[in-house]
């Protein structure tokens, strides 16, 4: 079925449940697959026409068609359909390829075998084959063939559980269940293997759904049986195809949605094409190069038509049949477009997709990006936009799981006034309930929390009794005054936090071999707060449909699981409904704004937990509040009623919504949690260096402000001599003033130079988008910010704020961890995507992946920066190439009577752009680099002043950014400079040529130049300027370097210059031979290098001269550290140095690392000053006491202290003894210290100096 016929089947859907295998087939798509473009007899037609949407290819093909007819073109036609042909095959083949493999991926796919019911029998069928009202038998660890309404499984409570990690990323199980009516009516022995279905024959099970979606959680429908009962379905019981079956032997299901119509195909996209900026910048070049094309065309034919109605009858020799000279000269702008068209590089676009292949694999496999804890380097998903890293200008960035480790730690609990939490264990300490052993595994919580009072009084220890037992005497009564529930001490609230903790949650507990637990969830906070309730004793050990199970203390406990609403970004709280001990209880955990909103009145504890939250933020902890309220039942059973009456509604979901929004209210507080995401490796100094790049960082965060304050000031985002403005106001007019306020600060730093961040919350930032004038002041000052910190921010704002930026034409990019953060990505310019703890969502909607955040800073200014420049400079050279070849061609009109005649050989033509040219510029373009951080070392004796010479380079490289920021490359105004220079080598190449044969013998018969070896001889000196000027440019040089420019282009085009002398009937046809026998040959060739290369030296001195940059200055200080440290006596090279440059007032870019180094080295020498005098004490004391006779008695003590106090001495590392060794603090243990005094009293010398010797 073809995506085109999705529209038909876009509405609700009835349908029986089918137990004889005859569902209906007409009505619903059939669940055969189909993900490739072509077959056989579309592949051709639809590939061609894709490859046309090109305006380049379309230009070609014009030209091979006005090429085609004889009176127009003096060239052959093919030398022009062959080159279209060939980028045109490479184009078609690649795209062949990728079809053919998703051929066969679609075959695999649609033959897989699933187990369908038929009478009670299991029937063997392929995917292909099932239609919508078959049952299903699936089996564990058995895919899903299409989307299933779950109607029993191996568990009595009808729960299963399902992995979906191929839909979303997400390998953590997610639990489903069906109903309890329809598991009572379909079940399977595994005994006997039999199905036992509880219905007669004449009674049928009726199945509705909502039209199908692409979101994946988006489920309403009902079954309807045949008492006439109507049961709700939800999320709950529906099984996506593609997700497996685990943890649970077997499951009966329906089919609901077959092939195109399922969820993981609604949601299957083709890849997205971007275009860079600086390709769309090209686009607009090459039609102004058609323009100049066209103008000099209608140049050339205005020529003609003016030469034939002048001159013509002047050459009697000249035999033209066409007397209509207009029409002459009408052809004749078309026989000069034909021959200009070389203006416009044929295999441009081809080369730089290679180009971008290569670079996309050296990002893929660049060791500096692996991370071994994940086993992963970076991959780039998309090439086309790889220049586009090098222009980056804002950078949008998720806290939780990009910034932070998304490991989270409980740190503290807060029970009614009680803070717990204040002792955590030490390192050698482990907790006994922890299960997590293996140290290979990723875990997603730690548990270093302990407090010896709440472990004691959750104990029942006696030495707690006055803890446990303090008053609380909080009464919790349902709204109706029917039930209540009254918590008369500490141990009591305790327990209800707790059971709170080991509750509300949707976690799944896995048990291993040894029975223990391990939780998996939706995100690592519910994680750990479930870890922890186990670690403090209450252990949750799963749950079914309608059930929850605990270990509390080591005693079995069940509750009776009635409802669970669960968390998403827009609620942000979770909440379930239990019956314990004949109680309605709701527990509810959530952000601390959302849950204080619904808190009841007078609080006991609200005042005492919001000065601690207070405190947690400003420390970087995230936190919860967590709440309770008690239902009578009465009020649970009206709202039962009122959930049933939703099941004929459309609208059932937004009023089920509805429903728990009102139910969830005048709730009593019972404390909070705080746990710790610690930030990443690097990240700091990440982000310091990129605002160094003038990058502008901007951190969209759902944390409440405070909290993502600290941890922006903790990872340098905000910096100590920042100037912070913030806006928390939702109120318009308050806000009003607020913006205000921040203005006249804002224009306050620009006077006094400061650096600025703002801080803004999300209902903030939604009020003042909302204003249009308001949103435009605030855009404006935003922009002008070092950085921005966004909180309290939705999925949906952080793509809007991503927009709101991207609108002004800045470059963008966005990086995060999960499934949140796909909006944002997907709407920058560029998309990166983390391999996270949060699934795989955000890689899989991302251009780039990387697994850390730190290797953000190579993926940008080293690959971004040498593919901007890269690219950059293979576009002009490309042009230039092209114009230096077409000038000859242009200015040979005026010696040819504008006549239209080529001036060099077709194939020459055909050949240039395709083989003689190209793969060097493609060499280049992939391995070239302007200058690197890293400096190999060659002496091992000073390897650590090459270290020190490495991270002095990496610091000052995000200076270097601004070349591809600036966009100073690929300009208009280099465009022009390098296509003038294209147009001045194509003059002197064409007059100097043209000079010297007109007047130069050729050979020893006396003969003169002829035509062809004139336009061999040009020909043959464009190809070694070009290869020449690339070499001169060229500034890494690797063999794959020199073999494509000897080799693959010279080597090639000298092959051809032999092989073309048998061409019959073309220019070429025995011109060689005589060419390689003629000096002048040799000698024009030769000279048109050498004025070309003395034109170019002295533009390249000019430049470097007058025009210097930071790249220039890095270059030239590697290349002069690398001459000190070759020979080795580095420090005295470089004192030598620094000594010159300060008599002669000099100071040079790479000063300051040379400075450094000597300070090191008169610091080394004091400290080795230091320890000399300090050795000289000890030999002297030990001299004295030696020879002493007041000493002999107690000799053996003294030289024992002694002896003990001088190896304690020498065992402190010699400042000069290793040059690899690391800079490190030391401290003095009590013994040092004892031992210390212990040398002074005894030589009676207090050296001011002696105590550095400990301390360093």
């Amino acid at each position: 079925m073809f995506k085109s016929d999705r529209q038909k089947y876009n509405k609700e859907r009835i349908f029986d449940i089918d137990v004889t295998g005859n569902a209906e087939k007409e009505l619903f798509p059939t669940n055969f697959i189909k993900t490739s473009k072509y077959n056989i007899v579309t592949f051709l037609p639809l590939s061609l026409l894709g490859q046309f949407r090109r305006y380049a290819n379309i230009y070609f093909l014009f030209i091979a068609i006005i090429q085609s007819f004889p009176i127009i073109s003096p060239l052959n036609p093919i030398s022009a359909i062959a080159p279209l042909v060939f980028v045109l095959g490479l184009s078609m083949i690649r795209e062949a390829m990728e079809d053919i493999s998703r051929h066969k991926s679609d075959n695999e796919v649609n033959a897989m075998e699933c187990t369908k019911i038929v009478n009670n029998k299991k029937v063997k069928t392929t995917w292909a084959d099932v239609k919508v009202g078959d049952l299903l038998f699936i089996s564990e660890n058995e895919m899903f063939p299409a989307d299933l309404i779950v109607l029993s499984s191996q568990f009595e409570s009808g729960a299963c559980y399902i992995e979906t990690s191929s839909l979303d990323g997400e390998k953590n199980l997610k639990p489903k269940s069906s109903i309890k009516e329809t598991q009572t009516l379909f079940q399977y022995k595994e005994k006997d293997k039999k199905f036992q279905m509880n219905l007669n024959n004449n009674q049928q099970l009726k199945a509705q759904g909502n039209p199908p979606t692409s979101v994946l959680g988006d489920f309403e429908g009902s079954i309807h049986f045949p008492n006439g009962q109507k049961k709700v379905l939800n999320g709950k019981q529906l099984l996506l195809r593609g997700a497996f079956l685990r943890n649970t032997k077997f499951i009966i299901g329906v089919i609901t949605y077959t092939g195109e119509d399922t969820k993981i195909m609604r949601n299957a996209e083709p890849s997205r094409i971007k275009q860079s900026t600086i390709e769309n910048t090209m686009n607009k070049l090459i039609l102004g190069i058609l323009g100049v094309q066209i103008i000099a065309c209608a140049l050339s034919a205005i020529l003609s038509s003016w030469w034939l109605n002048k001159s013509f009858s002047k050459h009697l020799y000249i035999i033209i049949r066409e007397n209509n000279y207009t029409l002459l000269s009408t052809i004749s702008f078309f026989s000069f477009f034909l021959l200009y068209n070389t203006m416009i590089p044929i295999s441009l676009v081809v080369s730089m997709e290679f180009v971008k292949v290569f670079q996309c694999y050296f990002i893929n496999k660049d060791q500096d990006m692996y991370t071994q804890k994940r086993d992963k380097f970076a991959k780039a998903q998309t090439s086309t936009i790889n220049e586009e890293l090098g222009q980056v200008e804002y950078v949008f960035s998720d806290k939780t799981g990009t910034l932070t480790c998304n490991q989270m730690e409980f740190k503290y609990c807060i029970i009614g006034d009680i803070l717990y939490g204040k002792n955590e264990k030490t390192n050698n300490q482990t907790s006994t309930n922890n299960v997590q052993h293996d140290p290979t595994q990723f875990k997603h919580s730690v548990f270093n929390f302990q407090d010896q009072i709440l472990t004691g009084i959750i104990e029942g220890n006696a030495d707690c009794q006055r803890q446990s037992d303090q008053q609380r005497q909080l009464i919790i009564q349902s709204n109706d005054k029917n039930a209540s529930l009254e918590i008369k001490t500490q141990k009591q609230l305790i327990h209800e936090y707790l059971m709170l903790l080991s509750s509300a949650h949707e976690c799944i507990a896995q048990k291993d071999q040894n029975s223990q637990i391990t939780y998996q969830g939706p995100s690592p906070d519910e994680i750990t707060l479930v870890d922890a309730a186990m670690n403090l004793g209450y252990r949750f050990e799963g749950q079914s449909a309608n059930e929850q199970e605990f270990t509390i203390l080591g005693k079995q406990k069940r509750v009776e699981l009635l409802q669970q609403f669960e968390f998403d970004s827009n609620r942000k709280r979770m909440s379930v409904i239990i019956k314990d001990n004949g109680v309605y209880k709701l527990y509810i955990k959530g952000a601390d704004s959302i849950i204080k909103a619904r808190l009841r009145q007078d609080q006991p504890f609200l005042g005492f937990i919001q000065n601690k939250l207070q405190e947690f933020s400003t420390i970087g902890l995230r936190t919860l509040l967590m709440a309770m309220k008690i239902l009578s039942e009465q009020e649970y059973q009206a709202f039962e009623r009122q959930k049933e009456a939703l099941a004929s509604s459309d609208k059932r979901e937004q009023e089920k919504e509805e429903l728990a929004n009102n139910l969830e209210k005048d709730l009593y507080l019972l404390g909070a949690t705080a746990v710790e995401d610690k930030l990443q490796d690097e990240v700091p100094e990440t982000i310091a260096d990129l605002l160094k790049a003038n990058i502008k960082v901007w951190m969209l965060t759902g944390d409440k402000l405070e909290t993502a304050e600290n941890i922006a000031k903790s990872c340098r985002l905000i910096q100590s001599d920042f100037m912070i403005m913030k806006y928390s106001e939702t109120d318009l007019n308050k806000l009003r003033v607020q913006l205000s306020e921040n203005k006249i600060t804002y224009q306050g730093c620009i006077k006094e130079k400061k650096k600025k961040s703002i801080l803004v919350e999300g209902e903030s930032l939604l009020v003042l988008t909302g204003n249009q004038q308001l949103k435009r002041e605030f855009t404006k000052m935003a922009m002008g910010c070092d950085s921005v910190v966004c909180c309290r921010v939705t999925p949906k704002q952080k793509a809007e704020v991503v927009h709101l930026v991207k609108e002004l034409n800045k470059i963008t990019l966005a990086i995060g961890d999960g499934a949140n953060d796909v909006n944002m990505i997907q709407e920058a310019h560029i998309g990166i995507g983390l391999y996270g703890n949060e699934g795989m969502r955000a890689v899989q909607s991302s251009d780039y992946a990387l697994g850390e955040f730190r290797f953000l800073w190579k993926l940008l200014l080293i690959h971004g920066n040498w593919s901007y420049i890269r690219i950059s400079e293979m576009i002009l050279y490309f042009f230039y190439k092209n114009m230096i070849f077409t000038v000859p061609q242009f200015l040979y009109s005026f010696y040819s009577a504008y006549s239209g005649q080529t001036y060099f050989d077709d194939w020459y033509i055909t050949f240039y752009n395709l083989f003689f040219t190209s793969l060097p510029l493609i060499a280049r373009a992939t391995l070239d680099r302007s200058v690197y951080y890293k400096i190999n070392i060659r002496n091992e004796e000073y390897s650590d002043i090459y270290k020190k010479s490495t991270q002095y380079l990496k610091s000052k490289f995000p200076y270097l950014y601004l070349v591809g920021q600036k966009q100073t490359i690929f300009t208009l105004s280099n465009f022009i400079f390098w296509w003038g220079q294209g147009f001045v080598h194509g003059l002197l190449v064409f007059f100097i040529t043209y000079a010297c044969f007109d007047t130069e013998l050729v050979n020893q018969n006396g003969q003169n130049a002829g035509f062809a070896t004139l336009s061999i001889t040009t020909y043959t000196a464009i190809i070694f300027i070009v290869d020449i000027k690339i070499a001169i440019y060229t500034k890494f040089w690797t063999c794959i370097n020199i073999v494509t420019l000897l080799f693959l282009s010279i080597g090639i085009y000298i092959a051809y210059f032999f092989i073309s002398n048998f061409f019959r009937g073309t220019y070429s046809e025995f011109t060689p031979i005589y060419l390689i026998q003629s000096p002048n040959f040799y000698l024009i060739v030769t000279l048109l290098n050498s004025v070309v290369f003395i034109f170019d030296l002295v533009i390249n001195a000019i430049l470097h001269e007058f025009y210097s940059t930071d790249t220039d200055k890095i270059i030239q200080w590697r290349k002069e550290f690398k001459e000190i440290a070759r020979e080795g006596n580095v420090l005295q090279k470089i004192e030598m140095l620094q000594q010159g440059k300060r008599e002669n007032g000099q100071r040079d870019w790479g000063d300051t690392f040379y400075e450094q180094i000597l300070e090191e080295r008169l610091k080394s020498e004091r400290d080795q000053n230091i320890f000399d005098e300090q050795q000289a004490i000890l030999d002297s004391k030990a001299k004295i006491n030696a020879t002493s006779p007041v000493n002999l008695d107690n000799s053996e003590q003294q030289s024992n202290r002694q002896f003990h106090q001088r190896t304690e001495l020498q065992q402190i590392p010699h400042p000069l003894q290793n040059n690899n060794s690391k800079t490190v603090n030391y401290q003095m243990t009590q013994q040092q210290q004892q031992n210390f005094n212990n040398v002074n009293e005894d030589s009676k010398i207090n050296h001011p100096q002696q105590k550095r010797i400990y301390v360093r």
